[in-house]
């Protein structure tokens, strides 16, 4: 092993600590700090063993899949830790194994026995393919496609005819208490800070496309740092459309940002004033398609939520999917920041004129690594 890899190694199994006492933390799980050994082998992701109070990792592991797989692995052999020393069990994938991992949040996937294969990961996108799902997303696609039209009036109604799909598709599936998978994804700009007009996205994510939004860290074992992410938590099919309608606006901002600093030089500085404006823009256009849709819902005319916050707050399985994996959640307030007024008004204007149209398709994988 040469002087860098020793090094970034070493940093590995510290963080690996920090991560244990983390999750301990959140969980409010009385561990003792166990010993992280990071391991070459290539058949088994991990191991807890008892005698010796120690929790192995495969370097491999670490070197071919996300950290977020990482802490799913390591929280594996942290609820078998759970069942020996505070259950005081044998550490099998028995009851008491299983009660662990609720008790310190597991993932499903996550929980089968050695030899269970493949069972690693199953990344959400693959759930897309069940034909009911596949059904309704299809659907939404089908309605984004006509958002395309040349035609503004055409494009502006396809879109608002997409977003009453989804939203009489959410409404049922409350009212009736359907069944419903319920999944996360991770966004990752690899950067420290969560900008403003990220946050703004994230804010219409929550008001019109009926997600659960959480700006968490995590730690990217390449460069050895931890970078501030965007996780969105909800159905299959409400995050498969939010992660699109996100790069969408991402997208969206970069082309009018483009456009209008060409037309009208002004300062690269006044960037964040137009994005702000144009997301802004677009939330009225979100507003007033709402509002035509809420005499629908006299439930909803005594309160200023909307559909998509309505129905996340009432979704149940979706508040305990959320407390799950983050049981010590505390919510905070923006401050909104300054803006260049004309610029952002320039941004408002603009932002009005955007129609969702179709685009939308990761690859986490599962290679039939065994866990004990």
């Amino acid at each position: 092993m040469n002087g860098c890899s020793k090094k970034m190694h070493q940093a590995w199994s510290t963080q690996l600590s920090q991560e244990h006492a983390s999750i301990c933390w959140k969980y409010s799980v009385d561990l003792k700090k166990p010993l992280i050994e990071l391991t070459d082998s290539k058949k088994k992701w991990g191991s807890w063993d008892p005698g010796n109070r120690t929790i192995r990792l495969s370097r491999n592991l670490i070197n071919s899949h996300s950290w977020d797989v990482v802490l799913h692995v390591l929280k594996h052999e942290m609820a078998h830790q759970v069942v020996s020393e505070i259950f005081k069990e044998d550490s099998g994938h028995g009851k008491p194994f299983q009660k662990a991992c609720s008790l310190i949040g597991v993932a499903a996937e996550f929980r089968g026995a050695s030899g269970d294969i493949p069972r690693i990961l199953d990344d959400f996108h693959n759930k897309e393919d069940d034909p009911h799902l596949r059904k309704i997303l299809l659907k939404a696609q089908k309605l984004l496609s006509l958002a395309e039209s040349s035609n503004e009036h055409e494009a502006s109604l396809a879109m608002e005819k997409a977003n009453e799909f989804i939203r009489r598709y959410n409404l049922d599936r409350i009212g009736f208490e359907k069944p419903a998978d319920y999944v996360y994804v991770i966004i990752n700009h690899k950067k420290k800070r969560i900008e403003n007009y990220h946050r703004r996205i994230c804010t219409i994510l929550m008001d019109y496309f009926f997600v659960e939004v959480i700006f968490s860290s995590l730690y990217d074992p390449e460069t050895c740092e931890k970078h501030k992410i965007i996780e969105l938590l909800g159905t299959v099919e409400n995050v498969s459309f939010a992660e699109y309608v996100y790069h969408f606006l991402m997208q969206q901002l970069d082309s009018l940002w483009r456009n209008h600093h060409k037309k009208t030089h002004v300062p690269a500085r006044q960037k964040r004033s137009y994005r702000l404006g144009v997301l802004s823009g677009f939330i009225d256009k979100l507003a007033r398609q709402e509002e035509r849709h809420r005499e629908e819902l006299p439930e909803m005319t005594d309160t200023p939520m909307t559909t998509s916050a309505l129905v996340c707050t009432g979704d149940r399985a979706l508040a305990a999917f959320l407390s799950a994996r983050f049981p010590r959640l505390s919510r905070r307030r923006w401050k909104p920041p300054l803006v260049d007024q004309a610029t952002y008004k320039a941004g408002v204007s603009d932002g009005k004129k955007i129609t969702l149209h179709k685009g939308v398709t990761h690859d986490e994988g599962n290679n039939g690594w065994l866990l004990e």
